[in-house]
C-alpha cells in the first residue's frame, strides 16, 4: 500500500510545479537575467590613456534588453589597468558600462553598469568582456553578463 501511496505522490510532483511556477513573480521584478552586448567600433585614438574618447560605433543588446543605438568609448589607462567607460545611447535610455582590463595578473575584462537614464535608470548588471577585438578594423567587443531591475 505505501507504494501505492508514492507513486500517487509522484504523479502529483508535475501539476504541483506547474501551479508553484505560474504564480511565480515576473523575471524583470529584480531577479537576474542574461544580457549580451555586441559592439563594433571605429578607435579613433587606440592609445589614449587620459580619458579621452577612444573609439565609437554602433551596439546591439540582447537577452533581457532590447535596445541598440551608438556608443562612445572614453578610455583610461596606467602600468597595470585600462578603463574602458562604455557609453551605449538606445530608444530606451543610456547605460554607461565600466570595463576594467588588468594588464598584469589576468583575472578577466570584468564590467560593471555605472549608469543608466530612462528605462535604464535602477538597472544593475556585471559580467564579463568575453571578445576583446582591439586590433580589428572595425573593432569588435562582446560583453556578456547579468543584469537586475531594482524594484521601486
Amino acid at each position: 500500500m505505501s507504494k501505492r501511496n508514492t507513486v500517487i505522490s509522484l504523479a502529483t510532483v508535475p501539476a504541483v510545479a506547474v501551479l508553484i511556477s505560474s504564480c511565480a513573480p515576473a523575471a524583470n521584478n529584480g531577479a537576474h537575467s542574461n544580457l549580451t552586448v555586441q559592439c563594433r567600433e571605429t578607435l579613433t585614438n587606440r592609445d589614449v590613456t587620459d580619458g579621452s574618447v577612444s573609439g565609437s560605433g554602433h551596439c546591439t543588446m540582447t537577452g533581457m534588453l532590447h535596445d541598440n543605438g551608438p556608443a562612445t568609448d572614453y578610455r583610461t589607462a596606467n602600468a597595470i589597468t585600462v578603463h574602458i567607460r562604455r557609453v551605449i545611447t538606445g530608444a530606451k535610455g543610456t547605460i554607461t558600462f565600466m570595463i576594467t582590463i588588468p594588464l598584469v595578473g589576468g583575472g578577466g575584462e570584468r564590467w560593471t553598469i555605472t549608469s543608466g537614464t530612462k528605462t535604464y535608470t535602477k538597472l544593475h548588471g556585471h559580467g564579463y568582456q568575453v571578445v576583446d577585438n582591439y586590433q580589428g578594423d572595425p573593432a569588435t567587443f562582446v560583453l556578456k553578463g547579468n543584469v537586475s531591475q531594482a524594484r521601486a
